[in-house]
């Protein structure tokens, strides 16, 4: 088994939909994370640039991430991240990423108005991460994620600071969903006295506080050749 820490580097700003702020912004706001689905479908496309079979399907089959060779763990801030301005976004004009030409024509007659506030994650942010394969091979320098993939994030293998930065994150959801390691990784962290899930989305439950003995564990028996 083979297993990196990365640091990730936005080289951009990153909008996702995670939440929904109150009060007068009312914007979708981007969570402090990198969602390891996201990450690994964008290391898969890196890699394998002629495959663009996922994109094109209702719903992802997830269960495929198996599959593929490797593991990109959730990506967690190594700093508090800094976010965005709320910006304004008309939806009205485009339909499937192209220029709605007559509802831009008709618009200065309609007194309906399609506006969102959105708010990202400023570019610059960093976030670390572990990577698992059965086998080593050349990481890719860029990969890109976010809403419609505008986002390039930078790639670099680090070495580990257990002083500072033994601290990953997973996602429940995939554990249960692609790995089946869930009840051991429970296990683990009921032992050790850290159970921290945080709930954010319904394909992302985040558990904290995973050091790399622990997720080298969890993930031993999927990536170990032996």
């Amino acid at each position: 088994m083979v297993a990196k820490v990365l640091k990730l580097t936005l080289l951009n700003h990153l909008f996702y939909y995670t939440e929904v702020s109150g009060g007068s912004t009312s914007a979708s706001v981007t969570g402090d994370f990198i969602g390891d689905l996201a990450l690994n479908y964008a290391f898969k496309k890196a890699l394998q640039s002629n495959d663009n079979h996922y994109r094109y399907l209702k719903r992802p089959k997830y269960e495929e991430i198996k599959d593929f060779g490797f593991y990109c763990t959730v990506a967690r801030p190594v700093n508090r991240s800094k976010r965005t301005e709320a910006y304004i976004q008309n939806t009205l004009f485009n339909v499937d990423g192209y220029i709605d030409v007559k509802a831009i024509e008709k618009s200065g007659k309609s007194p309906f108005k399609n506006f969102r506030q959105v708010q990202g994650i400023e570019i610059g942010t960093t976030y670390q991460a572990l990577f698992f394969a059965k086998e080593d091979f050349k990481l890719p320098p860029v990969v890109r994620v976010g809403r419609a993939l505008e986002t390039l994030v930078l790639v670099e293998e680090v070495a580990l600071d257990k002083k500072m930065d033994d601290e990953f994150w997973l996602n429940a959801f995939s554990l249960k969903t692609v790995f089946d390691n869930l009840d051991t990784t429970v296990q683990i962290l009921i032992k050790e006295q850290k159970v921290n899930f945080s709930n954010v989305l319904e394909s992302y439950n985040i558990i904290k506080q995973i050091t790399f003995e622990n997720a080298q564990t969890i993930f031993k028996n999927t990536f170990d050749n032996g």
